[in-house]
């Protein structure tokens, strides 16, 4: 639906052209909603100037009734154009600088489960963390075994481990917990009542770092073999 909305601009007031949404962006619904105010613009309204301004609509369903605001820039005498708002702050998540040189997937994973986890989809952010473990330690198994590439893509991430793990007790013991704690994310009864996803996200953080660590010192010991 249009309709004309005031705006203050910097140079005077005008009755700026809008298309009203159609849907609500808190239940999801068609709806034409209360137009309920706007803002001013500190641009001037000149035909070519492109000012800002916002206006603030309500769902009309009774069992919603929640404000939303959308933001229009000015187009002279044409309808005002839409800017589309995403209301998702970036997830910032700390995981080891190197750690994408091992494991890429690894990252794109954990990050995803992360931003799941902070919608409140807790019921597949542990799957998500589980999905993004096998990922890291089998591409690690990978990296020092990659003659066995094939192998270790196809076997069960607890053959992984009690196989290709063996020469690092830490790496190993943590993968192994990790490995406990998201099957219980899984699966339909959990096994470890005492563990969570605090705990499965804790030990995977854990391994990442180790795993990094030994990546570092890899390349640390190539760096001083050449000097020699």
């Amino acid at each position: 639906m249009k309709i004309d909305v005031p705006i203050n601009f910097r140079d005077g007031k005008y009755y700026v052209p809008i298309d009203t949404p159609s849907t609500c962006p808190h239940c999801g619904r068609t709806v034409a909603p209360q137009h309920v105010g706007q803002s001013s613009s500190s641009e001037n309204s000149a035909i070519g100037e492109r000012g800002r301004f916002s206006v603030i609509f309500r769902c009309a369903y009774e069992d919603c009734q929640k404000y939303f605001v959308i933001e229009y820039i000015n187009n002279g005498y044409e309808l005002a154009s839409t800017i589309n708002y995403f209301y998702r702050p970036k997830i910032k998540v700390n995981l080891p600088e190197n750690i994408e040189k091992i494991s890429p997937d690894f990252v794109k994973i954990y990050t995803q489960s992360a931003i799941a986890e902070k919608e409140l989809l807790d019921q597949i952010a542990g799957v998500g963390y589980r999905k993004a473990a096998e990922f890291l330690i089998k591409d690690y198994a990978i990296s020092k075994k990659p003659a066995d590439e094939e192998k270790i893509k196809s076997i069960m991430l607890g053959q992984v481990i009690s196989t290709y793990l063996n020469d690092f007790p830490k790496i190993l013991v943590l993968a192994k917990s990790v490995a406990w704690i998201g099957n219980d994310e899984t699966h339909y009864i959990r096994r470890h009542d005492g563990k969570d996803i605090e705990d499965l996200k804790r030990f995977i953080l854990a391994t990442a770092r180790l795993i990094s660590a030994d990546y570092d010192a890899d390349e640390a010991l190539l760096f001083t073999s050449s000097s020699d």
